[in-house]
Formats: C-alpha cells, sequence, structure tokens
C-alpha cells in the first residue's frame, strides 16, 4: 500500500478555498499523509505553527485576510530547525518573489490534488525532479 512505502508525514494547508482545501486534504490522506490540518487564515496559521511540526506546508499566497503567504514561510524558517517541505500555490507565479520561490515548489492554480501529491511524494523521497504542467519545482 502506498501510505506505508511512501509516507508523507504530517501536512499543514494554508488556504482560503474551502473547496479547494478540501479536495487538497483528502488528496493528501489517499496518498499517505499522517495528518493534515487546514487553516483559512495566516493567523490561524501562525496558531498551528507554534503547537504542530508539518513535514510539509502547502501555502495559498494570496490569503483573503490580506497576507502574503510566503511569510508563513519565512516564519517557518525561523521556527523549525528542519524546515519543511513548502509549496506555494499561487495563480499568479511571477508575483512571488525570486528568493522567496527558490524555497520550495510552485503549483499554479488551478492545479490536480493527484499531481502535486505525486510531486510531494517525489521530494520527500528523493524521485527525480518532476516536469508535469503546472509545477515549478526550484530546488
Amino acid at each position: 500500500m502506498l501510505r506505508d512505502t511512501f509516507a508523507l508525514g504530517n501536512v499543514l494547508i494554508v488556504e482560503d478555498d474551502v473547496f479547494q482545501s478540501d479536495l487538497l486534504s483528502n488528496s493528501l490522506m489517499d496518498g499517505g499523509a499522517s495528518e493534515v490540518r487546514c487553516c483559512a487564515t495566516a493567523s490561524d496559521a501562525l496558531a498551528e505553527l507554534t503547537g504542530y511540526s508539518p513535514g510539509v506546508i502547502i501555502l495559498d499566497v494570496q490569503l483573503a485576510d490580506g497576507d502574503d503567504g510566503w511569510q508563513m514561510a519565512e516564519l517557518a524558517q525561523q521556527i523549525f530547525t528542519r524546515m519543511p517541505l513548502v509549496v506555494f500555490a499561487t495563480g499568479s507565479p511571477e508575483r512571488i518573489p525570486a528568493k522567496i520561490a527558490e524555497m520550495g515548489i510552485l503549483a499554479v492554480k488551478p492545479y490536480d490534488a493527484a499531481e502535486l501529491v505525486e510531486i510531494i511524494r517525489g521530494r520527500l523521497h528523493r524521485k527525480p525532479r518532476s516536469r508535469l504542467l503546472g509545477f515549478i519545482d526550484r530546488r
């Protein structure tokens, strides 16, 4: 079973679109995530980051509460000794500063949740970089 062989660990989703968050959460659980927690705002994500250790953080770059999702990635760098894999979800990848984009994977909206899970699995389990359309892996 994929869950045993290719575990994804704990995942934090910071996404203000409830439909997208649920779809992604289900795909991650089906793909082997141990636990998936979802937040709709930067303040909720901050609370999660102080008491939860995700191996993967999926960040909506344009949050409805006005905060830029990439600020969570910068904060995660300061909180964790081992930086989680970061996925930046955005409809405008050109608006993300290059220094920030280099921190992880860009998932260009709309993206396929199952494809994203495969990319995450590949990164976590050291498979060669994926060249799937709509995803940019800068590491």
